[in-house]
């Protein structure tokens, strides 16, 4: 089991009864140089327009029956924004809207579990600030043998609508279900975590398919239904990123430089405890890195 996925387990069982956090210190700024980056429009405006979908627990959701996004995403970009001298603004989009969404200025940043990619660098950039990766739940009832993506040939998964790096590794495991002869997997996309967990509750589906810090959030809060496939396994690791136009790199390295400036303190570290994926830290916010171009 590596290090990552222990950690987010142990962090995930602590989960309910994390607090927040207590006495911290004031809000620290930027230099002037760091500020300066920032757009005018921005700077008058006050605030950051954040895109996210606000369903993946523990990292951007809403409660339910509240309006208020919460989780740890959103605890860093708080904290990242008041060093700028800024307030968030959230902007509901679904998962496959986000990076249009930039492009079409309806937002500043995309947020809520977007991953880096070189395929995604074409169009967007990203500040890349926490590990994660893509696992399977299944429902505990199924006695089936399921402790890999291979052992879903001639089975249904469901994952998000636009989740390139989750369906990469689902092709090419369907390829080699039929190279064996078997059926190949079959692949439902939708727009949004809930949909998609609702497929495997209505048994049209034997996984679905999202981080799994989220999944092992998911299993906390129905104890007994579901069971994340291999117990810990992983079919890809990833990079959770925000993600920024390719006309705003003043305000990507902004947003960069601030969040660093919190792992240097140590207050990126507390907010990701706070919220059990203190396992998932990086050694540095780091700019476009996918995990394709890392070698730790």
């Amino acid at each position: 089991m590596s290090t990552l996925i222990r950690h987010l387990r142990s962090g995930a069982l602590l989960l309910a009864a994390a607090v927040p956090l207590l006495g911290m210190a004031q809000t620290k700024t930027v230099p002037a140089d760091v500020l300066a980056m920032i757009p005018a429009e921005i700077k008058a405006r006050g605030a950051l327009r954040v895109g996210s979908q606000q369903t993946f627990p523990p990292v951007e959701f809403r409660e339910a029956g509240k309006t208020e996004v919460t989780g740890a995403s959103r605890d860093l970009l708080v904290e990242m924004a008041q060093r700028l001298g800024l307030k968030i603004e959230y902007v509901q989009a679904e998962y496959a809207a986000l990076i249009p969404g930039l492009e079409a200025d309806r937002f500043d940043m995309a947020s809520g579990g977007i991953s880096d990619t070189e395929e995604r660098e074409q169009k967007v950039d990203f500040v890349n600030y926490m590990f994660s990766g893509g696992s399977i739940l299944a429902l505990a009832a199924n006695t089936d043998k399921l402790d890999t993506i291979d052992d879903f040939c001639g089975k249904g998964v469901a994952t998000l609508l636009g989740s390139r790096v989750i369906m990469a590794q689902v092709e090419a495991a369907s390829e080699r279900c039929v190279k064996a002869g078997k059926g190949p997997i079959r692949a439902e996309q939708l727009p949004s975590a809930p949909d998609a967990r609702m497929q495997l509750d209505l048994k049209r589906v034997d996984g679905y398919l999202g981080d799994f810090p989220a999944l092992v959030y998911m299993s906390q809060q129905f104890p007994g239904r579901y069971r994340i496939v291999g117990g810990n396994y992983m079919l890809t690791q990833y990079i959770t990123s925000w993600a920024f136009a390719k006309n705003r790199t003043g305000l990507r390295d902004a947003v960069q430089k601030a969040t660093q400036s919190m792992l240097e303190d140590g207050t990126y570290k507390k907010l990701l405890d706070k919220w059990g994926v203190g396992g998932a830290a990086l050694p540095a916010i780091s700019i476009n890195l996918p995990s394709s171009k890392r070698t730790k």
